[in-house]
């Protein structure tokens, strides 16, 4: 039984990463000359944006001062990428993305699973992102220039931004990459030039305002657990880039690159966020808004091309993830043509949400209600990956496209064990959410605490070990299920 990714490249064909494939077959070896290192351009590229520098500001607007707002970031990147940097390892064993991979453990027909989720969160996170964007280049460009306002002004930038976007997701791979270069040195730079502008301002002993919880531990988890869904929001996403790197690639290595390259990245944008928070005279103001006021006029230009120029690489990947996801589904067109069909759609998401409803407070929850569903799903494969000790079939996964069948069928071309795992960790997940959306009842049992993060994991984890155990899968290694 092949364990490594078997698609064969002719001989006349060089090394080189510049044809872009589709979301099903594997990568062939002579193409995949990604390094773990890439993960050092692709995760502050995306983290460096103004759609996750917003989120930093949680804390500061729960009501915590800026050392507490500062280790509840911390610790919560710090589980968050925890939970996401095991994932790397799939896209290096199949040479597929990770929707593909997870057919492994959830049946080839229960791939679905990842494939919606994957679709749902990057078309979500899309459209924040290019919200923040086109926000921050209406409010500084009207700063600057006395540029109009508005639903119209705001719509023109908007999809200024997302047809850029749309042309780098389309190209595919290799553009992705080197939008990145460029895009995670200029994030980083103005980030740090933001901290600089506004020093003299800072004090690092703002002490917070009115708390969101009834108290200081209570609300120091729930932005703790707001942080650690950063860096997992993700999960679904690494094996686009991992499917590059050569088989023979250690794993180890992987992991590494992409746990530290996210933890700091993520560190670093949320902790932004938090620290220019600290400033506004009203925390809870439009975040944008107060950036622009509290910078120096000079500084606005920045804004307006960070706006644009950042929003590329995180909206970009969001929507190859999605365009990747969905041509596994209706695998028989092409990537770029499914990828371009899946940009309209997510173009009327973004218009419906920000300027005919004004409702991305709404979907900034709802998405942040999803990751309930990306814990469970990130606990199977990272329990699988261990009982099949990362052993994989790389053709077995393609079966859907074959009529059924093969290693991964299971039953019916599901894996009920790694089913009712996911669906018992997505159901503990939702009844302990706490967001403006919603608000489940089991957080009263924690203080209004959410704790949907780390329980939905945690259950679904436990319960598909336990029934691989009492129930042990189709040629899953005697070892597994014995110790």
């Amino acid at each position: 039984m092949t364990t490594t990714p078997t698609g064969a490249a002719s001989t006349a064909t060089p090394p080189r990463a510049a044809v872009d494939h589709d979301g099903i077959a594997p990568v062939p070896e002579a193409e995949r000359t990604s390094t773990p290192a890439d993960f050092g351009w692709i995760w502050p590229s995306a983290q460096f944006s103004f759609g996750t520098v917003v989120l930093g500001a949680l804390p500061v607007v729960f009501g915590l001062g800026w050392w507490a707002s500062a280790s509840a970031i911390a610790v919560g990147v710090a589980v968050g990428t925890a939970l996401l940097a095991p994932l790397a390892r799939f896209g290096v064993r199949t040479g597929t993305n990770d929707p593909v991979s997870s057919g492994a453990h959830f049946g080839v027909r229960g791939r679905v699973v990842g494939n919606v989720i994957t679709v749902v969160t990057a078309l979500g996170f899309f459209a924040i992102a290019v919200w923040t964007g086109g926000t921050a280049v209406m409010v500084a460009g009207h700063r600057l220039f006395s540029t109009p306002t508005g639903p119209g002004a705001l719509t023109v930038a908007m999809f200024v931004t997302a047809a850029a976007v749309a042309l780098v997701a389309v190209r595919g791979h290799e553009t992705l990459v080197r939008t990145y270069r460029i895009t995670a040195v200029t994030g980083g730079a103005v980030l740090l030039g933001t901290a600089l502008v506004l020093a003299p301002r800072f004090d690092a002993g703002y002490a917070g305002g009115a708390l969101a919880l009834d108290s200081t531990l209570h609300t120091w988890l729930l932005a703790a657990t707001a942080s650690a869904t950063v860096p997992l929001s993700y999960a679904t996403f690494q094996g686009d880039y991992t499917r590059y790197m050569p088989a023979g690639t250690s794993t180890g290595r992987v992991v590494r690159a992409s746990g530290i390259s996210m933890f700091l990245s993520s560190l670093a944008a949320l902790l932004t966020g938090a620290y220019v928070t600290t400033l506004f005279p009203v925390p809870d103001e439009p975040w944008l808004q107060g950036l622009t006021d509290a910078v120096p006029g000079w500084f606005a230009v920045a804004v307006v091309v960070f706006g644009f120029a950042g929003t590329l690489p995180q909206a970009g990947l969001c929507l190859y993830a999605a365009g990747l996801s969905a041509n596994s589904v209706f695998w028989r067109s092409s990537r770029a043509a499914v990828t371009t069909v899946v940009a309209l759609l997510a173009a009327a998401v973004l218009y419906l949400g920000a300027v005919v409803y004004d409702a991305m407070d709404a979907m900034s929850a709802f998405v942040t209600l999803l990751l309930t569903v990306v814990a469970p799903w990130a606990a199977v494969l990272s329990v699988g990956y261990v009982l099949h000790r990362g052993r994989y079939d790389a053709e077995a996964l393609r079966a859907f496209t074959t009529g059924g069948g093969g290693r991964y069928w299971y039953t019916g071309g599901v894996n009920p064990r790694a089913a009712a795992a996911f669906a018992a960790g997505s159901v503990v997940g939702i009844l302990w959410v706490n967001n403006p959306l919603y608000t489940g009842p089991l957080t009263g049992v924690t203080g209004g605490v959410d704790l949907s993060l780390p329980a939905s994991f945690v259950v679904a984890a436990v319960l598909y070990g336990a029934l691989c155990r009492v129930w042990p899968e189709p040629l899953l290694p005697p070892s597994a299920t014995s110790r």
